[in-house]
């Protein structure tokens, strides 16, 4: 069964990434905003669109979702992650979801958001 790749990512001085793939029943996705002048609120709807876009690609829906891994660079901006988050997603099939707080590897990202969905 082959590996679909999605938003490859490769060339010099840059590591060699695709942010999401598909397996046969497995889709996952991981991305930060690519606008980071943007506020939290601002970052976390790219992010959300992104992975949106990715699951659909690949057949899917946000009620596929099974699992959320959210990293913040400022705990104080889980709230307002949240109220992104509740408005995004789909109420009746959430995901199994963890956040916790990280140093990001571009100071200027405050959110990377990786999703698992079956499809």
């Amino acid at each position: 069964m082959a590996i679909e790749r999605y938003g490859l990512i490769q060339g010099p001085g840059r590591p060699s990434i695709c942010l999401g793939l598909a397996h046969g029943d497995w889709v996952t996705v991981c991305t930060t905003a690519p606008d980071r002048s943007a506020d939290i609120a601002g970052q976390t709807r790219q992010v959300l669109d992104i992975l949106e876009g990715y699951l659909v690609d690949a057949g899917g829906d946000k009620s596929d979702l099974l699992t959320a891994q959210i990293w913040l660079k400022h705990m104080t901006d889980y709230e307002t992650v949240n109220a992104v988050w509740n408005d995004w997603i789909d109420p009746a099939n959430p995901p199994a979801r963890s956040c916790v707080s990280a140093n990001m590897s571009k100071p200027e990202s405050l959110i990377e958001i990786r999703i698992t969905a079956a499809r």
